[in-house]
């Protein structure tokens, strides 16, 4: 008897002490339900975007009148409510993007021919090439205003003085936003939609300036930033200036491609895309520079703490840089999470935090959710989320006080190469997953830039700034030039290593939400159990190498045709030679060899077998007369009219991408897996109108 007792006591403990265990866990964690409420916002945004037709309103509306029900119910429940108050910020993300969508403006009809564009330009773009105009509210061939801006780049050699404000008139041709070089690729209608941008084009005619800009505060704040530029390009050299006029004014279009991606292939793009790093900078230099000022002054320290005065002197300048690279998005993103932070400096509470993040996350998140898919978003917050979390864990490593000279300098570079490793490993992901690129010495690149930036290049611009009335600047613009060059020079020997820049296929969607979940563990939770984060960052990473590249791929005017034959892609091109579609295409069959040649050059004939026999390129209808064999898969750039159908055979033409965009298509030992634009993108508001489907006769 004593024996079956034991036998059923001993489970009863087990329980008992896993129950306890469960409840000591549980009670660590106490608080951190608020942390993510951003991650699950996040993820009904895009879901959102993420559909392939637009939701009718009211679906959102019972979602988030649903979830808010479950709430109520299981309010005494923790468990339970924690897991309902996610769900409800989940649907009031899903909610809040339908919203934005709905108060932006339709997307504009584009005229196929030359148009003649009267309006007023709210921007004036230098570029290495020349200038270009954004112009709102134009009204094309007399018409009456758009709703939405069209964006314009000059003619070479039109040197007519422009600036925001004034009212101008030329001719344009005009492009609507193009469609993806492939299916899944970047998607350049929904970026052109929310920033309320109709047309791109290019002028066929002089510019003519009917209005100057009458004064006010945007045309000044604009023409300062330009005539700061100049000033800049004027002392330097092409190659350091237009960085230098880059991180003080935010013109970043006139840095040369070759400039450009150097700093793309070393890891050191975040230093040329102004944003958190250099308002941090600029923001910690004038509170550092303000209390140590401070400090000489009796009078003001028996009345007011140093700390409060350095705050609103970093608060300041901080808007005054913004206000000078162009109150962007990401800087005004920056702005307001530095804003958080001094506010903690001022309230005596921690200044980085997790909480602060999650309100600048959710703060962002209802003013601007079509950010959410974009990697400005994504990156910056992985960043802070690793460094925030990196440092409460091992921030006490990196104590700098009590020993010699020699073991601070080595902590200090420790500290600087234990933040680029935490800062860019989170980031990396998430730019694999959108650019298909990795640069593995980022953590060198960075150990030389971002103190060199920090110390020498941004303070010496600042001065620059301030002693331009003065016509002095030179003074600091010079040295300012010679710390660029030092950073370019770094960034050109790490991007000449081996291997420096890694190309990888596109990943799918899945794969990048298993890291992003995996970080959120990591980084949110307080006790053991943020380890589990590890599975899926691991699971995801896996998942973002297995992706198999497809056999073909047709662009979306069928002017470029990839086939995978044997380990080699084989592109036919037909007509105008399409750069961009190429480097679009790179990424897709990363590692492999690439032969370009025209069709009439490469296919016999104008015909060629590729894949085994399985795939036919086809010049045009005519080379379709000698048959199309046993090909599983025939593709033209020209319409084929009917010919080479039959049972189980793929035709792609002119006409199928000009209904369905551009199409991928994947061989099995059954047959063929076909992928189309149409079928990822679907009908959604700022996805160009697709054609009406037609059956030929």
């Amino acid at each position: 008897m004593d024996g079956a007792l034991i036998t059923v006591e001993r489970p009863v403990r087990v329980m008992a002490a896993m129950r306890a265990r469960a409840g000591i866990r549980l009670g660590s964690e106490r608080g951190r339900l608020f942390l993510f409420l951003p991650v699950a916002a996040g993820a009904g945004i895009l879901i959102y975007f993420d559909l392939t037709r637009e939701p009718p309103v009211w679906l959102s509306v019972a979602m988030a009148g649903g979830a808010l029900v479950l709430l109520v119910a299981l309010w005494r429940q923790v468990a339970a409510r924690g897991v309902a108050a996610l769900i409800l910020a989940a649907t009031l993300g899903f909610g809040r993007a339908q919203l934005q969508t709905l108060a932006m403006p339709s997307l504009l009809a584009v005229p196929h021919h030359g148009v003649t564009i009267t309006g007023r330009v709210v921007a004036v773009d230098l570029l290495p090439t020349g200038r270009r105009i954004s112009i709102a509210s134009p009204r094309l061939n007399g018409s009456a205003p758009a709703a939405r801006a069209v964006r314009v780049k000059l003619r070479r050699g039109d040197d007519v003085a422009v600036e925001a404000g004034d009212t101008v008139r030329l001719r344009a041709l005009l492009y609507g936003a193009s469609r993806p070089a492939y299916p899944g690729g970047w998607n350049f209608a929904r970026d052109q939609f929310f920033s309320g941008l109709g047309a791109v084009g290019f002028a066929i005619s002089p510019l003519d300036v009917t209005a100057r800009a009458s004064p006010g505060w945007f045309s000044a704040l604009r023409q300062l930033r330009e005539a700061i530029a100049a000033r800049i390009l004027a002392d330097l050299p092409i190659d350091t200036g237009s960085i230098a006029a880059t991180l003080l004014t935010g013109f970043e279009d006139a840095i040369p491609p070759a400039e450009r991606q150097v700093f793309i292939t070393a890891g050191l793009a975040h230093i040329l895309a102004v944003a958190g790093l250099h308002i941090g900078i600029v923001m910690g230099t004038l509170y550092a520079l303000t209390r140590f000022l401070a400090g000489f002054s009796e009078y003001l320290l028996l009345r007011v703490p140093a700390k409060i005065v350095a705050s609103l002197v970093a608060f300041l300048g901080g808007v005054a840089y913004a206000a000078l690279t162009g109150f962007h998005v990401p800087i005004v993103r920056s702005l307001a999470m530095a804003a958080l932070v001094l506010a903690g400096v001022i309230a005596g509470r921690r200044a980085l935090s997790l909480r602060g993040l999650a309100l600048a996350a959710l703060a962002l998140m209802l003013i601007e959710p079509q950010a959410v898919p974009g990697p400005s978003f994504q990156m910056s917050f992985s960043a802070v989320l690793a460094l925030i979390a990196g440092y409460e864990a091992m921030g006490r490593r990196f104590s700098i006080g009590g020993e010699g000279h020699g073991r601070k300098l080595l902590r200090h570079v420790a500290a600087l190469a234990f933040t680029s490793f935490l800062a860019g490993g989170a980031s990396m992901p998430f730019a694999a997953y959108h650019f298909q690129q990795i640069e593995p010495y980022y953590v060198l690149a960075n150990l030389v830039a971002v103190p060199l930036t920090a110390l020498v290049v941004l303070p010496l611009g600042m001065a620059a700034l301030v002693l331009m009335p003065l016509h002095l600047e030179r003074l600091m613009l010079i040295p300012m030039g010679w710390g660029i060059g030092i950073i370019l020079r770094v960034a050109r020997f790490v991007g000449g290593l081996p291997h420096a820049l890694i190309e990888i296929s596109p990943s799918p969607g899945y794969a990048v939400a298993l890291v992003a979940v995996g970080l959120a563990l990591l980084g949110l939770l307080r006790s053991g159990a943020r380890f589990s984060g590890l599975v899926p960052v691991v699971l995801g990473l896996v998942a973002m190498t297995l992706g198999r590249p497809p056999d073909v791929l047709v662009s979306p005017t069928a002017n470029l045709i990839g086939v995978r034959d044997a380990g080699v892609v084989r592109i036919v091109q037909a007509g105008r030679v399409d750069k961009f579609t190429l480097d679009q295409w790179r990424p897709v069959w990363a590692g492999m060899t690439s032969k370009v040649g025209r069709i009439g050059d490469v296919c016999d004939g104008g015909r060629c077998l590729a894949a085994q026999g399985r795939v036919l390129i086809l010049a045009d209808r005519d080379a379709a007369r000698a048959g199309c064999g046993d090909a599983l898969i025939v593709v033209s750039p020209r319409p084929l009219r009917g010919a080479c159908r039959k049972p189980g055979r793929v035709v792609i033409d002119r006409f199928t991408v000009w209904r369905d965009g551009a199409v991928a298509v994947r061989l099995t030992k059954h047959g063929a897996m076909i992928r189309t634009d149409r079928m990822v993108q679907g009908d959604r508001p700022w996805v160009p109108p697709w054609p009406r489907r037609w059956h030929r006769r």
